[in-house]
């Protein structure tokens, strides 16, 4: 059965109806810098103060810098990390990624998430697109099947990838797959950069929610919603 997960960002909720659906999978797809981990953040933090326990899978920094850039930004997730609610690892391979290696690391990925599904029930992979844009196309086609089957089983997954990052007809069928399809990208207005969320489809969200937000990060209070009308960059 989907609920709605409040994502703890009182703005963002009323935008979108109150929160995310859950269960369910999402994929977050931006440039680098578009706000998209920030957004996947916030989600896993409305998680962690449902009382889910929540795992991160990062390609972009160890463990411990990744819970420090988290509370620098404005999302307080140490003390979930200090009281074992929330799991970080990385899947950064030390040393030059290939297919083979890519293959694997993909393989350990899906199985872990499988595993951990059973007691962990709010999973982050943050971002895909190290791995998928070298993963053979067999492999990347059972690791969108697994991450569907344990959002069956009762698991929120919340993915983020880059645009053009992984093969074309591999990226439909993950979008196809998806529940939920964000996309973030960069705006400009009067010399300030800010960041746009348009909602492609977000199953089991309630009518009458808001496609398009315009959004910053604020070190202080995280994802801070603007209130304004702005030209994409």
């Amino acid at each position: 059965m989907i609920r709605i997960l409040p994502t703890g960002n009182n703005e963002l909720d009323i935008k979108i109806g109150g929160g995310i659906p859950f269960p369910t999978l999402i994929v977050i797809e931006g440039d680098h810098g578009s706000g998209k981990t920030a957004l996947s953040l916030q989600f896993l933090l409305g998680a962690l103060r449902a009382g889910f326990k929540s795992v991160v899978f990062t390609s972009e920094s160890r463990p411990g810098d990744y819970i420090v850039k988290a509370e620098s930004s404005g999302f307080p997730i140490e003390p979930y990390y200090i009281r074992g609610m929330l799991r970080v690892y990385t899947i950064q391979y030390p040393g030059p990624l290939d297919r083979r290696i890519a293959d694997l690391l993909s393989l350990r990925l899906m199985n872990s998430i499988a595993r951990l599904s059973s007691g962990y029930k709010f999973i982050v992979v943050d971002s895909l697109s190290y791995l998928a844009s070298i993963a053979s196309d067999s492999i990347l086609n059972e690791l969108i099947v697994s991450m569907r089957r344990v959002t069956s089983q009762g698991t929120g997954v919340v993915v983020t990838i880059h645009p053009s990052s992984i093969p074309e007809h591999i990226a439909v069928k993950l979008f196809a797959s998806a529940d939920g399809y964000l996309k973030t990208s960069a705006a400009v207005i009067g010399g300030r950069r800010l960041k746009v969320l348009s909602i492609v489809k977000l199953r089991g969200a309630p009518p009458g929610i808001e496609t398009t937000i315009t959004f910053d990060v604020d070190p202080a209070f995280g994802i801070k919603l603007v209130p304004i009308m702005v030209s994409q960059a």
